[in-house]
């Protein structure tokens, strides 16, 4: 070998430089290990922040990225799913997954993520399923998403920052092409516009809930081609118009929101064929006419919400034929005429709201089979006759509500019975004789309203033994001798009103024991001496 040859190929320089380049090699090639799929990701990863350590298991040093927490593949290795519920990774969407060709599930929802729904999502041809709901994204939904024509539920959801940024703009149109959709959530955004009349293309539709945006115009009737439908959803928005009656078509449909809207007219009896119906809520709009008597069909029904609107006529007897009703209230609207007995066939009813009509007649006695009640408010009407001592059976009520109205006679000492009463009203109204001495067996009360009433006799000292009292009025009657010492006892009282009666006697001092009493009315009664310590000023 030539000397010239040999020195060179044991040249210091060379054996040095050759070296570098091999270390390089290697190296660059064990940082590239990672097939193609988990570059892509690794990628978008290096765009987010992720202050926890949920990623760490993405290492770009295995050949595939299909153990990865989060990622899911096929036998074949390819990527067909990725889901992140509720990771912090504070960051933006991935623009960058065209390459994973058989991704299927896209579920990144609670993950802190911010900016717009980038437009490439519509490129992720395979997607049947897309949850990006719960971050702070904003702008508007890309049109390019209605391209895929294999999508079965898309939820964009809950997407706001306060006082920031909100998902708005209107719901494209081309949504309707997705003819595969099964569920679609656009609630708590700002959304606007109106829903497009073409939304009843979307014949497999059986969720739709966009509650809490700014839809306005309205409700399309073509809805009532989405047979499917068993959620609908369109709560806190700006519609108006009327309720469609092709809503009679949605034979399967379970659940039914439209309040807190501007809708108007009746409520058209064709709901009476939506025979699957749990839960139905059209309170809080502009709806007049009468309760539909086709309500009566309606055996699955567990809730019914009508409170709010301007509805007149009578109740009609036939919802006592909803026996699965747990939840009634009619509360705030025009109603007449009396309480249905037949609401007494209700054995599972926990809440019977009435409370701002104008009924009348008596308070059936039959409400006392009603014995699941948890709440009755009936205030606020023109009812007469005796509280029920039927009452009495109401052993789970916690809040009894009569006030304003012309009841009379006395208040029944079954109610003490009813010892998990934590809230009793019965002010304004024409109620005679004593005050019971077992209202003091009802130890969880916590407020005790009789204010306005003809009332007679003692404060029952037996009082002092509901040590959970925060609220006494027993204002405006005619009770007689003192307040009683016992109520020193009632350490968690902050109100107390007996102004307005023949109280006399000395003030008791045990009053100073309650020092959370921040309002204390005692005028206009017969106190003689001094209040020789103010429980105000302890």
């Amino acid at each position: 070998m030539p000397e010239i040859v040999r020195n060179s190929l044991f040249s210091p320089n060379i054996f040095f430089f050759t070296l570098f380049l091999l270390v390089m090699s290697l190296l660059l090639s064990h940082s590239y290990s990672v097939d193609e799929q988990g570059q892509v990701l690794l990628t978008w990863k290096n765009s987010l922040k992720c202050p926890t350590d949920a990623l760490q298991s993405w290492n770009p040093e295995e050949l595939s990225p299909c153990k990865w927490f989060g990622i899911h593949c096929n036998p074949s290795g390819e990527v067909v799913n990725i889901s992140l519920n509720a990771v912090k990774l504070e960051g933006p969407l991935p623009s960058n997954f065209q390459s994973l060709k058989s991704l299927r599930t896209l579920n990144i929802s609670s993950c802190s993520l911010t900016g717009t729904i980038p437009k490439e999502l519509g490129e992720y041809r395979e997607l049947t399923s897309i949850d990006l709901s719960y971050n702070f994204l904003s702008g508007e939904i890309p049109s390019e998403i209605c391209s895929l024509k294999r999508l079965h539920s898309l939820y964009l959801n809950t997407n706001f920052l306060e006082g920031g940024n909100y998902l708005e703009g209107e719901l494209p149109e081309e949504i309707t092409n997705c003819t595969n959709l099964v569920g679609l959530g656009l609630s708590d955004t700002k959304i606007s516009g109106s829903l497009p009349s073409s939304i009843g293309k979307l014949k497999r539709l059986q969720a739709l809930f966009i509650y809490g945006a700014q839809l306005a115009g309205h409700t399309p009737r073509e809805i009532g081609n989405c047979t499917e439908l068993t959620y609908l959803d369109l709560s806190s928005n700006l519609l108006n118009g009327k309720i469609p009656k092709s809503f009679g078509k949605l034979v399967k449909l379970q659940d039914l929101r439209l309040w807190n809207n501007s809708l108007v007219g009746t409520i058209p009896n064709d709901l009476g064929d939506c025979i699957e119906l749990i839960y139905l809520n059209i309170s809080s709009n502009n709806l007049t006419g009468n309760i539909p008597r086709s309500f009566g069909r309606l055996a699955k029904l567990k809730e019914l919400r009508l409170w709010g609107n301007d509805l007149v006529g009578s109740i009609p007897n036939d919802l006592g034929n909803c026996i699965e009703l747990t939840y009634l209230t009619i509360s705030d609207n025009l109603l007449t005429g009396t309480i249905p007995r037949s609401f007494g066939k209700l054995l599972k009813l926990q809440e019977l709201r009435l409370w701002s009509n104008s009924l009348v007649g008596p308070i059936p006695e039959d409400l006392g089979n009603c014995t699941e009640l948890i709440l009755l408010s009936i205030s606020i009407n023109f009812l007469t006759g005796n509280i029920p001592k039927s009452f009495g059976k109401l052993v789970k009520l916690q809040e009894l509500r009569l006030w304003r109205n012309n009841l009379v006679g006395p208040i029944p000492d079954d109610l003490g019975n009813c010892t998990e009463l934590t809230y009793i009203a019965l002010s304004n109204n024409f109620l005679i004789g004593s005050i019971p001495r077992i209202l003091g067996e009802l130890v969880k009360l916590q407020q005790l309203r009789l204010w306005n009433n003809s009332l007679v006799g003692p404060i029952p000292k037996d009082l002092g033994n509901c040590t959970e009292l925060t609220y006494i009025d027993l204002s405006f009657n005619f009770l007689t001798g003192s307040i009683p010492r016992s109520f020193g006892k009632l350490l968690e009282l902050e109100e107390l009103y007996l102004s307005f009666n023949q109280l006399s006697s000395v003030i008791p001092s045990e009053l100073a024991n309650c020092t959370e009493l921040t309002h204390l009315f005692l005028d206009h009664n017969n106190f003689s001496g001094e209040l020789l310590v103010d429980p105000l000023a302890t």
